[in-house]
């Protein structure tokens, strides 16, 4: 039998060296994850810092974060700052529009759903019809004034 270890080996779900780099990412495994890493390992000795994080996971003190989990993924990302960036030109543009025109609009738009309040509320439902449709304008503005 080869003692040469697969890429499989050493980053597969199963994997000591995954879960550790996944933990200094800052993910908490779950006992189901903890289960199958203990399994799959259990026939060679365990470190030390295995051994704690399974005892913590046990005694119940392993726990995550409360509240949604921050969507890190890079095109996520990418979308909400094109998103923020757009939201801040729309703002611009209603608020002159609004003091040289008013908001009536022309016909086309009058009777769009996202042609209705203020500027900041018309600006950031344009901006999540355009770019984030899976969330709504509120949850919208909420992350754009907590991110400035």
């Amino acid at each position: 039998m080869s003692t040469r270890q697969t890429l499989y080996d050493l980053y597969g779900p199963t994997s000591l060296l995954n879960l550790q780099r996944c933990i200094a990412d800052g993910k908490i495994p779950t006992p189901v994850e903890l289960a199958a890493v203990l399994e799959a390992n259990s026939g060679e000795p365990l470190p030390e810092w295995f051994s704690a994080l399974v005892a913590k996971s046990l005694r119940g003190e392993l726990k995550k974060k409360r509240g949604r989990p921050k969507d890190d993924k890079p095109l996520a990302v990418i979308r909400f700052q094109l998103a923020m960036g757009k939201y801040h030109q729309y703002l611009r543009w209603l608020q002159k529009r609004e003091r040289s025109l008013g908001l009536k609009g022309w016909s086309a738009v009058r009777d769009q759903d996202w042609w209705t309040g203020a500027p900041h509320e018309r600006a950031a439902r344009i901006a999540t019809a355009r770019w984030l449709r899976h969330i709504n304008w509120r949850a919208f503005l909420n992350r754009v004034s907590s991110s400035q």
